[in-house]
Parts: structure tokens; sequence; C-alpha cells
């Protein structure tokens, strides 16, 4: 076992235009080989298309696809004796969003469209009609916890 003490897990700054933390979990996310740039910009123009179609705020909209996808337990594979059981086991709100911005950008990247900015306000706009592949993905763990909710830890 190693003697090396924990890392801090580092403070994530908000963004500069709508000062939101969760735009700024999303670019992280987006971003590749470090383009940080370029993944701020496709998020900007996808809140810009999204407050076009929905004309109400596209932070507010985000927020509550955000919410609509964030999944409350989580599947873990434990082995007892020789046998594997996925257990069921509670996730905090930060995991929670984390995993739903997860599936909602690999939602938006399976999307067939022009560019990844209108497929992810696509995508933001299905999670917040609840519907939609990442709706998909978390009412399938959800069903996967459900039917093994007897091992479940607390």
């Amino acid at each position: 076992m190693s003697r090396r003490r924990l890392s801090k897990q580092r403070k994530i700054l908000s963004d500069p235009i709508y000062d939101s933390l969760l735009i700024q979990m999303f670019t992280n996310r987006l971003l590749k080989k470090g383009k940080k740039q370029l993944a701020y910009r496709i998020i900007l123009k996808s809140l810009s298309l999204i407050q076009k179609q929905k004309k109400q705020d596209a932070i507010q909209t985000l927020e509550t696809a955000i919410q609509n996808l964030s999944p409350s337990v989580e599947i873990k594979t434990k082995r007892i004796g020789g046998a594997v059981y996925s257990i069921p086991v509670e996730i905090s709100s930060l995991r929670a969003t984390n995993l739903a911005i997860r599936w909602l950008l690999s939602a938006a990247k399976q999307r067939s469209g022009k560019n990844m900015s209108t497929k992810l306000a696509d995508e933001i706009c299905d999670a917040f009609k609840n519907i939609g592949n990442a709706i998909r993905k978390k009412e399938e763990i959800h069903r996967m916890a459900e039917s093994s909710s007897r091992l479940m830890k607390k």
C-alpha cells in the first residue's frame, strides 16, 4: 500500500461569461488535446442555439437537463466467493453531476448531425424534455439497480 497522502481535489473555477461552475465542468469534460478555447466555443454556441430554440434562459435549461440526467445510484461489481455481484451504491451529488455530463456528451457525440454544437444543443433539449439516449442510459442504470436492490449498500 502506498504511503503517500491522497492529493487534494482541485477546485474548478467558474467560467468568466456565465459565472457557472457547471459550464466549466462541461468544458473540461469536452476538451481534447488541451484545446480548451475550442471546447468553450462549442459550449457557448450550443447555449446560444438553445436560447434561440427555447426562447428561455439557456443556463436554466442546462441545469434542468443535468438534474434530469443525474442518477441517484451507481452499479459497482463485487466478487464474493466465486461469484461476481452487481451492487448498487448511492453516490454524491458531484459524482452524479459528473456522470450526467459524461452521458450527455457521449450521447451528443453519437448523434448524427452537422457539428458538435448543434448535436449538443439537441441533446440538452432532449434531456430537458426527459427523452433521448442520455436519459435512456440513466433509466438503464436505475433498472439494473432496482433488479439487484437486495444487495444495496447505504
